[in-house]
């Protein structure tokens, strides 16, 4: 496997530092989790670093089969490194780390490896930024076999998760011959693929497949059957005794449906006692979802992407549907 030259330059950054930070954007998904555990046994392991994880949410209960290799913070206050090298992992804009990391990040260094498009860097030391990698940590993998042919379990399982999650476990479009050639490399390792996919795939709780039932009662279709849309309430988790976590993956479940190019899922949170919605959308081809929702404040992928906006669903729905019929009617 050619091992690139940006992954060549991140090594040598993370070698001429000590301490670490290493963060991802809120509400992490198995990319965002799987580089952080990934480059952070790496970094304590191989390189004998000091290493800790900042998120302003806690580990997803749906990963945490997988073993810390260092302290997990959700507090700034508690980060015990006075001048660390803050790594920034799965996202380039400092608003996706939180309404607190802002203020921390201001006057340190940094280093930025992200796979989506991105205006602007914001990285001190130096910002890899890749849209043609599948996943995050397909990057921090090169980074890893920038230094040796072969990691360690620990490891290998993080970063199986971070491919795995953004891949649509190897089946999206994004999966390249270089995706599956890194998966070939982590099994070396060796990784028993069979029991980590176990606990990915078989951690249901019956609240859970309850309220998967009454989502799926939920969507609505829209310009004829191209577009499955929800709308999902505050009040809907509590009723179900559910978290958000429990919606991951829904989004993309509405695809399902054979007419679907285009699925728009819609969450609503209570912020300042006011309505603020959380938008993922997902499609096929050549529909643009990132374009669309970047007229909104958002980003992501071509295929997969997220916003957030004020107002209340029905006001973000009739805000957002004009754009999506535009899309769809071409």
């Amino acid at each position: 496997m050619e091992i690139r030259s940006e992954a060549k330059k991140c090594l040598e950054i993370l070698k001429q530092n000590n301490n670490f930070v290493l963060t991802m954007h809120t509400h992490p998904d198995g990319d965002a989790i799987g580089s952080a555990l990934g480059l952070a046994w790496f970094l304590q392991k191989e390189l004998g670093k000091n290493v800790c994880i900042y998120n302003e949410n806690s580990l997803p209960h749906r990963f945490s089969f997988l073993p810390l290799p260092c302290a997990y913070y959700t507090d700034l206050t508690a980060v015990p490194f006075n001048n660390p090298l803050i790594v920034l992992l799965d996202g380039s804009e400092v608003h996706r780390f939180g309404d607190a990391f802002a203020p921390y990040f201001q006057g340190k260094k940094s280093l930025c490896i992200d796979h989506h498009l991105v205006d602007k860097e914001i990285a001190t030391e130096y910002s890899w930024i890749d849209y043609t990698m599948a996943a995050t940590g397909q990057m921090v993998a090169h980074i890893v076999y920038a230094y040796a042919d072969k990691t360690f379990e620990d490891a290998a399982a993080a970063l199986y998760v971070a491919l795995s999650g953004d891949t649509g476990n190897f089946s999206f479009g994004n999966t390249s011959a270089e995706t599956v050639e890194i998966l070939a490399k982590l099994v070396e390792t060796p990784l028993a693929l069979a029991p980590v996919r176990e606990k990915l795939d078989n951690t249901w709780t019956k609240e859970k497949m309850y309220f998967w039932g009454k989502l799926t009662s939920m969507v609505k279709f829209a310009l004829n059957d191209q577009l499955a849309y929800i709308a999902v309430p505050h009040a809907l988790f509590a009723e179900y005794g559910v978290t958000h976590e429990d919606l991951e993956g829904f989004v993309e479940h509405m695809r399902r449906v054979a007419t679907v190019r285009m699925t728009l899922m819609m969450r609503e949170e209570i912020k300042n006692g006011s309505s603020f919605i959380k938008v993922s959308m997902r499609s096929s081809g050549e529909d643009d979802v990132r374009s669309l929702l970047s007229l909104f404040g958002g980003g992501g992928h071509k295929n997969a992407a997220g916003a957030g906006i004020e107002g209340s669903l029905e006001k973000v729905f009739a805000m957002i549907y004009p754009h999506i019929e535009k899309v769809l009617q071409k």
